[in-house]
């Protein structure tokens, strides 16, 4: 199973650094469009951390495993595009840290040499991107605005809506309203990001990793022409799996939560507190119950019952992709390659076709 990102990055509002990420059993590997039309790759074997202990990888425990893995890959990714960026600014601009990050890429693409280098020659060493310390302060803040838009503020609307209604969080109308506000803020986020000319560029490259992906499994020649029948949407992709963690929760929530938990005796501010909490608590293994789903479904022979339970997420891609065209396709394909690439291989610079 194959998985795939995609972010722009832009740098003194000049160039514009596009590439895509895919990760496969083994490795993982990313591909970006510099500026003057070509790509380049960067390919690191990776051990699953499904692979470094058994229980990791136990059933409703991998799939919160697998999402923060896929979270620190994706930073390292970005840390790759910034320095193919500063690598691809005039050095006019760039000056002394663009042609730093220069070297440090052109070692990346490089199988490295068993010579050392004058130390006249040596580049000087620049401070990375992400370190640990930035790595888990970038996560903790995402998490965090994710638990503020998706449990905090519909919990706390639906306290406000619930008192001028009469109902509270011993009711099922409660959880139902919350579900409710929480799935209609992820439609307006999304669509609203939607509406950000380099987030259009980012979905259709997000179409373009899921046609590349369908193209592999199809075992079809990889190019663009092949591509370009298949459909933007894939049933592992990020969107589905975001949907039925909603999902769950709302039924959850809905039909569990009142029967677990009783609120009789606190006060308004206690019980908006304890509820927002104890959602937040919820939200690791309702997740990883969703990506039990998602695995299920995504499956060649899956039935029809899984492929029903993923088609609204399914559905959702149509606000999270857009057809690609050749040149993003062509970026797709590249990352898939260098992911494909045999153990051992040194990593390629491709060239724009």
């Amino acid at each position: 199973m194959l998985a795939s990102g995609a972010e722009p990055l832009r740098v003194g509002g000049q160039a514009v650094i596009e590439g895509v990420m895919m990760r496969g059993p083994d490795r993982w590997a990313v591909t970006v469009r510099t500026p003057d039309g070509d790509l380049k790759s960067l390919t690191t074997v990776h051990r699953s951390w499904l692979r470094r202990a058994k229980p990791l990888a136990w059933p409703f425990v991998r799939g919160t495993v697998t999402l923060f893995e896929s979270l620190v890959l994706g930073l390292k990714a970005l840390n790759f595009s910034a320095d193919a960026a500063l690598a691809a600014e005039p050095a006019d601009q760039a000056g002394q840290a663009g042609q730093i990050a220069a070297a440090d890429v052109t070692k990346a693409v490089q199988p490295p040499s068993d010579r050392p280098a004058p130390d006249d020659a040596r580049p000087a060493k620049r401070q990375p991107g992400f370190g640990p310390w930035q790595t888990a302060l970038t996560l903790v803040l995402g998490l965090g605005l994710a638990i503020v838009l998706f449990v905090v503020l519909p919990h706390a609307a639906s306290i406000y809506l619930g008192a001028v209604a009469g109902f509270d969080e011993s009711d099922l109308s409660f959880h139902l309203v919350d579900g409710l506000i929480k799935f209609g803020v992820f439609l307006a986020y999304v669509w609203g990001i939607g509406l950000i000319p380099d987030i259009r560029r980012v979905y259709a490259y997000h179409g373009a990793e899921h046609k590349a992906i369908h193209v592999f499994e199809a075992q079809l020649p990889r190019t663009p022409e092949q591509a370009r029948p298949f459909p933007t949407w894939h049933p592992r992709c990020g969107t589905a799996f975001i949907f039925l963690t909603l999902a769950v929760s709302i039924v959850f929530f809905a039909a569990a939560f009142p029967l677990l938990f009783s609120f009789e005796g606190w006060g308004r501010v206690a019980r908006a507190l304890l509820g927002a909490g104890l959602k937040t608590l919820l939200m690791m293994p309702l997740s990883a119950a969703a990506y039990e789903i998602v695995r299920a479904a995504g499956r060649p022979k899956a039935g029809l019952i899984w492929r029903i339970m993923v088609w609204p997420g399914l559905a959702l891609q149509r606000l999270t992709t857009r057809q690609p065209d050749d040149s993003q396709l062509e970026v797709a394909f590249a990352a898939l390659e260098a992911v494909l690439a045999r153990s051992g291989e040194p990593v390629e610079t491709f060239k724009a076709a």
